[in-house]
């Protein structure tokens, strides 16, 4: 029995540092160079980034047959040509260094699927950026890109 009680706590645990609601430290500000790069592939008309926050996805890595060394969750609120506000999520694998504590995330590094790669992981990325999700291996079910939604309340 204590077995048993031991093995749901440690569940319970897992469940919890996953799915717990944000930390300070969880939500990376992304600055222009990746809001740029995101609203540079339009596809159906221009998108102005309005905000936008990064999630470190540390299990990304052991998905991947050819692994960046980083992978981050994006998650962008934009604007749209009729005016509408909407939230995207972004994947993004780079051989990039992780920003120093307290920096945002940045991306000097071309996304040339070797170098790095960005991906559209919601339907709402995928309908307004041309970032098809080729090597990502981040799904829009992911507990993180939900903790990632939350970093823009």
């Amino acid at each position: 029995m204590a077995l048993l009680a031991a093995g749901v706590a440690a569940a319970a645990l897992v469940v919890a540092v996953v799915t717990n609601a944000r930390d300070a430290d969880d939500c990376l500000r992304v600055d222009d160079s990746v809001t740029t790069m995101i609203a540079a592939r339009p596809s159906e008309g221009p998108i102005e980034p309005r905000a936008a926050f990064a999630v470190e996805n540390p299990f990304a890595r052991s998905r991947q047959s050819v692994p960046y060394q980083n992978y981050y969750i994006i998650v962008m609120r934009f604007q749209i040509p009729d005016g509408a506000t909407i939230d995207g999520v972004w994947g993004l694998g780079t051989n990039s260094p992780k920003p120093e504590r307290g920096q945002a995330l940045s991306q000097g590094a071309p996304v040339d699927g070797r170098a790095s790669s960005l991906a559209a992981i919601t339907s709402a990325a995928g309908r307004w950026t041309n970032w098809p999700n080729r090597d990502i291996p981040i799904q829009d079910g992911d507990p993180l890109v939900q903790k990632a939604m939350k970093c823009l309340a």
